[in-house]
């Protein structure tokens, strides 16, 4: 899949900011404005990250989550469940879930990174946004 397929994949544009703040996620994101650290009071169009362990996923996500413009996301990139132990890291995608759901996000999207990984999409509810259609939908 090229860079621009795989950027629309993400939910992203040509020129949108991106926070990547790892460097092995940063092709991804090809042809966005990626950014390594959060700029001072400044959104991001999305966040792509990776996270080490269950315990630090709660704050990763507010975190990150303050860093998103309304309609934005967060991919929130996993291993499978095949490569947890050899990737050293425990975060499923039910803890994912299971975190994001007690917040104002919501997934609705899944993307193969790897053979080793994949992303969960999240995004802020829908009803929740300026303009949202307060009828429940995400």
């Amino acid at each position: 899949m090229g860079a621009p397929d795989f950027l629309r994949k993400l939910g992203g544009r040509p020129g949108d900011l991106l926070l990547v703040p790892e460097v092995d996620l940063r092709a991804f994101a090809a042809g966005a404005t990626v950014l390594e650290r959060p700029r001072k009071g400044g959104k991001v169009r999305g966040v792509l990250f990776r996270p080490r362990r269950r315990a630090t996923l709660p704050g990763d996500l507010r975190r990150f989550r303050a860093l998103i413009e309304e309609d934005g996301f967060l991919w929130v990139v996993i291993p499978k469940k095949t490569a947890m132990e050899a990737l050293g890291r425990d975060v499923t995608f039910q803890d994912v879930l299971a975190i994001a759901l007690r917040t104002d996000l919501v997934d609705n999207k899944t993307l193969t990174f790897s053979g080793t990984e994949y992303g969960v999409r999240l995004v802020v509810r829908r009803h929740l946004r300026r303009g949202g259609s307060g009828d429940g939908s995400t």
